[in-house]
């Protein structure tokens, strides 16, 4: 095959793994494309090109694809809007029984709370949950 085959064949895998979401799997095939391509262009055999392309792309799964599936498990999820309040801890600004929902100040906003346990005004507590516009609430707390 000629070198410019390997480079067709190289970006249709790239475009590949930019249409599947982080398995790093077509990519590997992609270096070993554009390894082939290179040998291609020093105008070897075939077979030789052919061989070029399964060696290099065996070693990108096995060397590079861990690499970057390890990176990509390490970002660690950052939730936004409503769901990072989830962890968080308030202080109990009416009452709450398991019966009645009170109230909670969390981040200098007040937030209708429940919770299975009854608190008293004052107290500190960790935000476990959000069901609609009311936190789920429970006791402790270090603020």
């Amino acid at each position: 095959m000629t070198w410019n085959v390997w480079i067709i064949i190289a970006v249709t895998l790239v475009i590949f793994e930019i249409l599947t979401p982080s398995t790093f799997f077509f990519i590997c095939f992609s270096i070993g494309s554009l390894s082939a391509a290179i040998a291609a262009y020093f105008d070897v055999l075939y077979n030789v090109e052919l061989a070029v392309f399964v060696i290099a792309s065996a070693m990108s799964l096995y060397l590079i694809r861990p690499v970057f599936k390890k990176i990509i498990a390490k970002s660690k999820t950052v939730y936004s809007n409503i769901d990072a309040l989830i962890g968080a801890e308030a202080v109990v600004i009416e009452k709450i029984t398991p019966l009645k929902t009170g109230f909670v100040k969390v981040l200098s906003e007040i937030w209708r709370a429940e919770s299975d346990v009854g608190l008293e005004a004052g107290e500190i507590v960790k935000i476990k949950d959000i069901s609609g516009t009311t936190l789920i609430v429970k006791k402790g707390g270090t603020i």
